[in-house]
């Protein structure tokens, strides 16, 4: 009886312990999962394509008479505004043109005053021997008909002068206009891509 005891003792207590142990396990646990809520919005795509930038406006600038660069005030990048000047020009032949024309215009003026006295002179001394006419025998047809063409002599002379005025005022308002041509300015507003000049340089319409 002590050895069945002995193994029943130790059976016994054995098969006890492993209920508790199935009962512990039980079933799996549920795996956790993260979610976030889903919105509605546009994809943000950022592409790196070659590419060339085409201006909306491009002029080649040559100015209108030819001429020495005195000045440039811009460079490649330099940015312009309308009108604003950028080279200036000298032209020594246009300083002698002017000078002439100056002195052309000088004595046609001196002309044409000197003419002016002159026909103010001959048609007083007309008025005057017509008036004197009036009397019969004062004053002879002859001496009348020669003072009478003096006086329209002298105004042919006047209008001839005036017309020399006026031609030397136009030369003169040509050169003054071709050296407004010695300064280059820009035509709109814009960014200088290219210059091919320096100061010095000969330039020209083309």
């Amino acid at each position: 009886m002590l050895i069945v005891s002995a193994l029943s003792g130790s059976c016994g207590p054995s098969g006890e312990s492993s209920t508790p142990a199935s009962k512990a396990q039980g079933p799996a646990s549920a795996p956790s999962v993260e979610v976030v809520k889903v919105v509605s919005k546009q994809l943000s795509i950022t592409v790196r394509l070659p590419g060339e930038l085409q201006p909306y406006e491009a002029v080649a600038i040559y100015p209108k008479v030819t001429g020495f660069v005195d000045w440039i005030g811009v460079d490649r990048g330099s940015r312009v505004r309308n009108g604003e000047l950028l080279v200036r020009l000298v032209a020594p032949e246009l300083a002698a043109q002017r000078s002439e024309a100056q002195a052309k215009l000088q004595t046609a003026e001196a002309q044409q005053v000197e003419a002016e006295a002159k026909l103010s002179a001959d048609e007083g001394t007309y008025q005057r021997l017509r008036a004197a006419a009036s009397t019969p025998g004062v004053v002879s047809g002859n001496d009348l008909q020669i003072a009478q063409k003096a006086a329209e002599a002298d105004r042919a002379r006047v209008r001839g002068a005036q017309d020399s005025s006026i031609a030397a005022k136009e030369a003169l308002r040509s050169i003054a206009e071709i050296e407004g041509y010695l300064q280059v300015k820009a035509p709109f507003d814009g960014v200088i891509t290219e210059r091919n000049v320096h100061p010095g340089a000969l330039v020209g319409p083309s």
